[in-house]
């Protein structure tokens, strides 16, 4: 072999092997670094109906707040939109103390009226707008108690309390 080809193949050689693990580390850290799906729609189930256990979860792991757990394609929710279609104020306190985010659906469960008014003035597609699993404002300005929202609402044009068939 000669001297240029030798340093040629050497220089590949050396590049590749310098690369090849920091490639490989790289994705094992990338790894490490996001939940298990399993992890997140247990925590998300969780804030459906416990407070006792979602407590549990987010202490252990703080970072699954704001995790989100796709149940059919498109269908995403997060464990403080489970506690708001399914009423419970209690569990959706605790996450928004917490530092959860909010989306517009959360917001009419808690009593965010004049907000809800203002976005979907501003946006009127957002009238009709499926939330997680299809729930619509309606619901969650229901769940809330939120009866002026509700009626606000309805003399909008929204009638539905669920869309069936929004995600498939």
């Amino acid at each position: 072999m000669n001297r240029k080809l030798f340093i040629k193949k050497s220089l590949i050689l050396g590049g590749v092997s310098l690369a090849a693990p920091t490639t490989m580390l790289g994705q094992k850290d990338n790894q490490e670094k996001v939940f298990e799906a399993e992890l997140i729609r247990e925590f998300v189930f969780a804030a459906h109906k416990s407070l006792d256990e979602t407590k549990k979860i987010i202490e252990k792991f703080p970072l699954l707040l704001n995790c989100t757990n796709q149940g059919k394609k498109g269908d995403f929710e997060t464990a403080v939109g489970g506690a708001s279609h399914m009423g419970r104020r209690d569990i959706a306190d605790l996450l928004v103390a917490k530092g959860a985010r909010l989306d517009i659906f959360n917001y009419a469960f808690l009593g965010y009226d004049d907000f809800v008014k203002k976005l979907v003035s501003d946006y009127s597609q957002l009238l009709k707008a499926p939330g997680p699993h299809g729930f619509t404002l309606l619901h969650h300005a229901e769940v809330g108690n939120r009866n002026a929202l509700a009626d606000w609402l309805r003399a909008q044009g929204l009638n539905e309390t669920f869309f069936k068939d929004s995600f498939g």
